[in-house]
């Protein structure tokens, strides 16, 4: 069966580019030139049960958010600031009209907070499995949009928030934890909450595009390791992390001094489905992204820099040893 990447590497070869379009097939969203001082930013995402989601795991407005918070994350790695939104989803009979109200309910409460209105889209039934799927349109400035293929050697590697703990709410999930919304907020909910109800970097992502101060950028949805080689491989680059750098959740941390088993820094390499920005920029713009983490009070960590030795290494103690795109990989 072929992965994803595959997949979208076939139909980038077959698609060329249309007149006007800036950035097409293989980046977070296409960027289309607009008429005036604005270009426009379109992006999709698919959800699908018991590959994305599962009804048992989750409250069904906090579904409908996340549904348009993934989509929402591509328009932020963009540098853009998302306008509308279209939405598309195949109902079975199992779901119950008040599941369905609520998660709209929660669908609308995201939009309306992130400035967004729900403009279209299409209901349909299914035989077994909930689908939804999200359009969102955004915009940036004229040029502006942010791409994968930006970065540059010498520039400094940044993450926004923290690592890992997506990934642990997703074990906690997969081994019977459940949110309880009488319960007070701990380790184990926090790490759930993150995985079922993640806040796209909106303001972030369009400050950066519009401050022009991101060379190249990507939202963090398979993982650090492989999100991270996207950029470098459209980049035409390398980079080096520093382990020590790479900010780890909290809630990781303190799970894992109770189960061995777990790895923090493995998991806030290598675990997906955070929607952190990742990117890129120049060194001389260092105290002005600082100044921004300030005044948005988002925090955003360096944590390596690109070269040109067109390899992904991680500096772990001292030593340098590669590391591999290990985070999530559709097989289709």
């Amino acid at each position: 069966m072929p992965r994803e990447s595959e997949i979208i590497s076939r139909l980038r070869r077959a698609a060329g580019a249309g007149e006007g379009v800036l950035v097409g097939i293989g980046d977070d969203a296409a960027v289309i030139k607009g008429q005036g001082a604005k270009d426009s930013i379109f992006c999709c995402d698919l959800l699908i049960e018991g590959v994305h989601f599962r009804r048992e795991w989750t409250a069904p407005g906090l579904l409908g958010q996340k549904a348009l918070a993934v989509s929402l994350s591509d328009i932020a790695a963009m540098g853009g600031v998302p306008k509308y939104a279209m939405i598309s989803i195949a109902i079975p009979g199992s779901c119950s009209p008040q599941f369905i109200d609520e998660l709209f309910e929660g669908l609308f409460e995201l939009a309306g907070a992130s400035g967004v209105s729900i403009i279209g889209g299409d209901t349909s039934s299914s035989r077994d499995s909930l689908f939804i799927d999200v359009s969102v349109v955004g915009e940036c400035e004229s040029g502006a949009a942010v791409t994968r293929r930006g970065a540059k050697i010498g520039d400094t590697v940044y993450v926004s928030g923290s690592l890992g703990a997506s990934a642990v709410g997703l074990s906690l999930l997969e081994n019977g934890c459940r949110l309880d919304a009488s319960q007070s907020r701990d380790a184990r909910s926090t790490a759930v909450l993150k995985h079922l109800s993640p806040k796209p970097q909106l303001k972030l992502g369009g400050a950066l595009g519009e401050r022009r101060l991101a060379s190249a950028m990507i939202d963090i949805s398979d993982g650090l390791s492989t999100d991270l080689w996207h950029i470098l491989d459209e980049s035409d680059c390398g980079a080096v992390i520093d382990a020590d750098a790479i900010p780890i959740a909290d809630c990781v941390r303190s799970i894992a001094s109770s189960s061995p088993a777990i790895d923090p820094l493995r998991l806030a390499v290598d675990g997906g489905e955070e929607y952190e920005l990742l990117f890129t920029s120049a060194t001389e713009n260092h105290q002005q992204v600082l100044a921004l983490s300030d005044s948005l009070g988002v925090a955003i960590t360096a944590i390596g820099n690109i070269v040109s030795d067109k390899r992904l290494q991680l500096k772990l103690q001292g030593v340098l040893e590669a590391l591999k795109p290990l985070g999530y990989q559709h097989i289709i």
